[in-house]
């Protein structure tokens, strides 16, 4: 739109008014394109939603969508579980190193039976025979036990192997009572037989038949 302004002289100074930019009209939005808007947006909700319900009665449990199906969970009622801070699952000092307990496996234990005993007057002695030079390897370690009516040897480091070996008379006890103190053991020169020495505690007693002592079972008679 142009105008004229008249000079004091006058003469007619000419005036550029300017109009508004379209860019700027073009971004009012008017209240019709928004509803039109609002529809749309609706329109795209409503047809996912059926979408959604088409795949879940179509596949059922195979949908994608079907955990959408299932109403939300109550938590209301739900119960909060703490421990007693004797356990850390979490640090907020980062990444720690937890230190474990070491776990113990039974160790497997082979208990000779083929053992020989013989009584010798206020002693008894049982043998029991190994490979050749088995017995003088370095690795070999002995542990003993003796009790009034019990003897156990464990042996390690047979011929330089793992195999843990055991002597004693087990669950039967001893004919006669000995005494711990004074019973001991060794190798023979080609280390290859055992020798227990199981001193007895009354030495002028009636030598042993047996090694271990006869007991009766009620459920199955002589053992």
């Amino acid at each position: 739109l142009k105008l004229a302004i008249i000079s004091k002289a006058g003469c007619a100074i000419p005036r550029l008014v300017c109009a508004p930019m379209a860019s700027d009209s073009a971004n009012v939005e008017t209240p019709d394109a928004q509803e039109q808007d609002g529809s749309s947006a609706h329109e795209t909700s409503a047809s996912a939603g059926n979408k959604v319900a088409e795949s879940i009665a179509k596949k059922g449990e195979n949908s994608y969508y079907f955990a959408h199906s299932k109403p939300a969970e109550d938590l209301s009622q739900a119960n909060c579980i703490t421990g007693d801070g004797s356990r850390q699952l979490a640090s907020l000092e980062g990444v720690q190193k937890i230190t474990t307990e070491e776990v113990k496996t039974e160790e497997k234990i082979t208990w000779r039976e083929d053992y020989a005993f013989g009584d010798d007057g206020n002693k008894v002695k049982v043998y029991c025979e190994f490979p050749e030079g088995s017995l003088g390897h370095p690795d070999v370690k002995v542990e003993t036990h003796f009790e009034p009516l019990k003897f156990q040897l464990i042996l390690r480091g047979v011929g330089g192997g793992n195999a843990v070996f055991g002597i004693t008379n087990g669950a039967h006890p001893l004919s006669g009572k000995i005494a711990p103190e004074k019973c001991q053991w060794r190798f023979n020169s080609s280390k290859s037989r055992l020798t227990i020495t199981l001193f007895k505690e009354e030495p002028y007693e009636t030598g042993w038949a047996t090694l271990k002592k006869h007991v009766i079972s009620q459920h199955t008679g002589w053992n």
